[in-house]
């Protein structure tokens, strides 16, 4: 008797021909690297035919005699740094190339342990045995019966949506186990989805052998990209690789599967971004899967949804997105709402409280510097406007200090933040909210402002400068959680208190999270699944009557819902996480340019500058940090309610928006 190096049944071996399966018996492995068919590992895995090969290994069909089951043998094998004799089962490892493979091998093994966690996933391939032999590793997993996404694609041209949606969710369902254990799988294409060819149609997530692993110590030296679907985060580093870039992968797969057309690569989209919206390839695509899968595909991480969740959420049409261009304005009109009013505000500033402020800088001198201020715009109209009659109100009081401003467009300004960082040439101030800590490696400490009679005026730095969100960033105002109430119309709630204590207060499920404010809302009240901000900002139809905010949103809010009645409403506890926004970072050039920068910026939490968030009317959400200008500031009518809760306000130190 002889076993079917195909089918595994056993029959006579007089017989070439499987008379179950019809095919030949042929025990030629096809390269002499592979393994002869026939062989048995652990006197258990009878090996079949290689049916697959990739970077890091080979795979086997084969056929377990203890369990009478076909399994996927995965042998490890990188033919660069190993080969293997014809006819022998051992592989040969070069002496040069053995510390290489030693550690390959690892992270191979730690492969296997990291897949066997989701044996009771669906959406990854189950792992029975992994084990060493023959000088190298084996993994003994499920035998996938299918095809890879690409081989479809190839044959299909793109997918209809409802099947590319359901591919996508299956996915990101994968993803979403994986990152709870912490491991980022970082190749995340088509290549490594699985179709299997069973009743239901089962979508599995191939390949860890890329991952950032979670019980691995070692540093990452493999950087592995898939053009088109890598992020660019991932071509600078794979330390730099985190949850958002298998989201952008994912997405960029999914924008494959709807238009046919694979994305353009990421690091060309960093120099002009070509990448067409799904629905303008594809007009059966709705604008908002359309808008789900442009925001995966962010450029800027920071712009991506934060979790797979969020995303899985967006393509099912549970969750309304903005286009990129309007998200980003939006985040653009928050970030600046305050500095605007500082043009109007500074030209005009003869209050007894900065007079006074101006009068004390004036008697202290600074050594000639000419020191660069950097910023970032939406248009380059207000904020210029604004940023020169700050700047020049300080340079009149200071004649030997010139400040030479450069405002940069929102989408070109991490980027050229990172070119200046570096050739260690930050600027002598710039703007840093939402820059990463990474690049602020050469930045100069904050801390001569944070020490400065200044900082020590400002209610929520004095007494909480280990909270900041950043040792190189000074933050210019906070923001504070609330809800927002329409209390007429179809929608609405009866609910006429001035604070809450928690969001069943309500009494209604259907509560919606302002975008900006996911953060806070998961602090303050904990993880829950709400409706999008566009559900709530709805002003001919809204569909929500509660939306869980901030004061950063309330002239949104405001501008927004006019066909309503509402009320803003406060979060009361003994605990309020708040945070910090408008965050200023300092250069490290002269000691003359960083002083002249250092007294800018303390300038900044004094009065003039902080008055100007307390004067506007048009800024209800702009909240001071000086303590006079706070104080003053909560007198109105819609921020009255902070002065019976600003001492329950927290800071974690950790960034939310």
């Amino acid at each position: 008797m002889k076993r079917c190096l195909s089918c595994f049944k056993e029959f006579d071996s007089k017989l070439e021909m499987c008379p179950f399966c019809g095919e030949d018996y042929d025990s030629d492995p096809g390269l002499p690297t592979h393994l002869i068919p026939g062989t048995v590992l652990l006197g258990r895995y009878y090996i079949g035919k290689a049916v697959g090969s990739g970077g890091f290994g080979i795979i086997y069909k084969a056929f377990d005699l203890k369990l009478e089951a076909i399994v996927a043998v995965k042998e490890f094998f990188i033919g660069r740094i190993m080969t293997r004799a014809a006819g022998e089962d051992k592989v040969i490892v070069s002496k040069k190339s053995r510390q290489e493979f030693e550690y390959r091998k690892r992270r191979f093994l730690a492969e296997a342990r990291n897949m066997a966690k989701f044996g009771d996933s669906r959406f990854i391939p189950n792992v029975f045995e992994y084990f060493e032999a023959n000088d190298t590793a084996y993994i003994v997993m499920e035998l996938l019966e299918g095809e890879t996404l690409n081989m479809y694609m190839a044959e299909k041209g793109r997918i209809d949506m409802q099947f590319a949606v359901y591919i996508a969710t299956e996915v990101g369902n994968a993803l979403s186990a994986l990152h709870e254990h912490k491991i980022i799988h970082r190749d995340v294409a088509p290549d490594n989805i699985f179709i299997c060819s069973d009743k239901e149609r089962h979508v599995k997530l191939l390949d860890l052998g890329a991952a950032k692993l979670a019980d691995s110590s070692d540093d990452v030296i493999d950087i592995i990209l898939k053009p088109g679907y890598s992020p660019v985060e991932q071509y600078d580093s794979m330390e730099n690789a985190g949850a958002y870039s298998d989201i952008y992968a994912l997405g960029a797969t999914l924008y494959y599967m709807l238009t046919g057309v694979k994305p353009e690569e990421s690091t060309n989209r960093k120099i002009q971004d070509t990448v067409v919206p799904p629905h303008e390839l594809n007009p059966d695509i709705s604008s908002n899967l359309s808008n789900a899968v442009m925001k995966a595909m962010a450029v800027e991480k920071h712009m991506r949804f934060k979790n797979v969740s969020e995303f899985l959420a967006a393509v099912n049409g549970e969750r309304k997105v903005l286009s990129p261009d309007r998200e980003k304005n939006m985040r653009r009109a928050r970030r600046f709402i305050g500095i605007a009013a500082a043009c109007v505000v500074l030209g005009v500033s003869t209050s007894a409280v900065a007079g006074a402020y101006l009068s004390k800088c004036s008697e202290q001198t600074l050594d000639s510097a000419v020191i660069s201020v950097w910023y970032s715009v939406a248009d380059g109209s207000y904020e210029a406007a604004a940023m020169k009659s700050i700047t020049d109100d300080f340079t009149d009081k200071f004649g030997n200090v010139t400040v030479e401003l450069t405002a940069i467009p929102e989408a070109e300004y991490a980027d050229r933040l990172k070119t200046a960082a570096e050739k260690n040439e930050l600027p002598d101030l710039f703007e840093s909210s939402d820059i990463p800590d990474d690049l602020l490696k050469n930045a100069a400490s904050v801390d001569a402002v944070l020490d400065s009679e200044q900082a020590d005026n400002c209610l929520f730095i004095g007494k909480n400068k280990s909270m900041l969100s950043s040792s190189k960033k000074v933050p210019l105002g906070i923001e504070i959680p609330l809800a927002c109430v329409i209390t007429n119309g179809a929608t609405s709630v009866k609910y006429d208190k001035e604070s809450f204590s928690d969001i069943s207060d309500f009494g209604t499920d259907i509560i919606a999270v302002a975008d900006d404010a996911e953060k806070l809302t998961e602090y303050n009240f904990g993880t829950s699944v709400y409706a999008s901000e566009n559900e709530f900002l709805d002003n001919e139809e809204n569909k929500c009557a509660v939306m869980l905010a901030t004061t950063m949103d309330i002239n949104r809010i405001k501008s927004t819902i006019t066909n309503y009645t509402k009320s803003f409403v406060y979060y009361d506890s003994d605990k309020i996480r708040c945070d910090y926004v408008y965050e200023w970072s300092l250069g490290n050039k002269s000691e003359a340019q960083v002083k002249a920068a250092e007294r800018l910026l303390s300038w900044m939490l004094g009065n003039v500058y902080q008055s100007t968030l307390m004067i506007s009317k048009c800024n209800d959400g702009q909240i001071p940090l000086n303590e006079t200008c706070f104080k003053e500031k909560i007198k109105s009518k819609n921020l009255a309610y902070i002065g019976d809760i600003y001492t329950n306000f927290e800071f974690t130190g950790e960034e939310t928006h």
